[in-house]
């Protein structure tokens, strides 16, 4: 499913998908998001066990806001429509069923920042930067950037990072949590391709049990949480592996 700033392709059971902006350091216009929505239609109903999310830009992963679009929202009422489409694309993506790699292979700026928090698991290039940029524009954030930014790193230093405006470099980035894992751009998309590759062997609803039952603890109390693990733990005992691996196991032992 391709579209204008929009690449899709599958490698096996793992999604590619490729912002292809990159002329306007995929910038968020109203197409954009109309192309993003398109997509997201299509990828709920996609039965692919990850999917990796990358720019085409060399330089920079996304830029935030297309300032000619922005331009042309007048009013609080106009900024408040952009800001929950912005919402309901972005919490899209985080609900997917299935674990999203960003591939963070260029800096994110301002909207930029907000969109990588979307995605599960964060690789970015080694020398990248990380910006929110928003209180030097005059504004918040407006993409659900602080909500995840405070998830992700705690309050404190969420806060310092959104009063400062400061970049964040790509080792920094990783030692407070804002990414997983930092490569050199010669091995970055191979690793997140590694680590998909990693899932192959998986029964693809494992995968979604593990994604389900790991962002669900994050909201649950201790005792709605470990009922949702039993409940998960006894449906995925009878999907077979379990079975395979206890076996092997008693006869390597007999």
């Amino acid at each position: 499913m391709n579209s204008e700033f929009l690449l899709y392709e599958k490698d096996k059971d793992i999604g590619i998908l490729t912002l292809n902006r990159a002329d306007k350091h995929n910038a968020i216009s109203k197409e954009y998001m109309d192309q993003l929505e398109e997509f997201l239609r299509f990828a709920k109903k996609e039965e692919i066990k990850a999917l990796i999310v990358k720019s085409a830009g060399k330089h920079v992963f996304s830029a935030g806001g297309d300032i000619s679009y922005f331009i042309t929202l007048k009013s609080k009422e106009d900024a408040y429509s952009m800001a929950l489409r912005m919402h309901n694309i972005l919490s899209d993506f985080e609900d997917l069923p299935y674990p999203t790699i960003c591939v963070v292979n260029g800096s994110a700026v301002g909207g930029g920042a907000e969109i990588i928090l979307a995605f599960d698991i964060r690789f970015a290039r080694s020398d990248i930067f990380i910006q929110f940029k928003e209180k030097a524009m005059g504004v918040t954030t407006g993409w659900g950037g602080t909500y995840r930014l405070v998830r992700l790193v705690g309050y404190s230093k969420a806060l310092e990072l959104l009063l400062s405006a400061k970049k964040i470099d790509a080792k920094e980035a990783k030692d407070i949590g804002l990414v997983n894992e930092i490569y050199d751009k010669s091995i970055l998309f191979e690793k997140a391709m590694e680590f998909c590759y990693g899932l192959k062997d998986d029964d693809v609803r494992l995968i979604r049990y593990i994604k389900k039952l790991s962002r669900e603890s994050a909201h649950l109390n201790r005792d709605s949480a470990m009922q949702l693990e039993r409940e998960l733990f006894k449906e995925s005992w009878m999907f077979g592996k379990r079975e395979r691996m206890m076996e092997k196991f008693l006869n390597k032992r007999d």
